[in-house]
């Protein structure tokens, strides 16, 4: 991916339909506690991605949830490059 995809992809935005479907999905996901709405299920299934697809981008965004909990409850020192978080448009 390009630095301007890789920009909007951290935004849940992308140039490319079938991608911007599964990431409006996992912004849904974050969003709403696990509650995402049927319209970005449906726009998910509709750009192509099975349901196993589906339950793996949910549980990339538990994965992930998981670990930041986990790294702010233990005080984990970040090893990684720190990058400001980039803000919503």
């Amino acid at each position: 991916m390009s630095e301007d995809e890789i920009e909007r992809v951290q935004q849940f935005e992308s140039e490319d339909e079938r991608r911007a479907a599964a990431l409006w999905f996992a912004r849904e996901v974050v969003e709403n506690r696990g509650h995402p709405s049927d319209e970005s299920f449906n726009e998910a299934r509709e750009a192509g991605y099975t349901d196993e697809q589906i339950i793996e981008m949910v549980a990339t965004v538990v994965l992930a949830t998981f670990t930041n909990y986990m790294n702010d409850t233990m005080q984990t020192e970040v090893d990684l490059p720190v990058r400001e978080p980039i803000q919503s448009r």
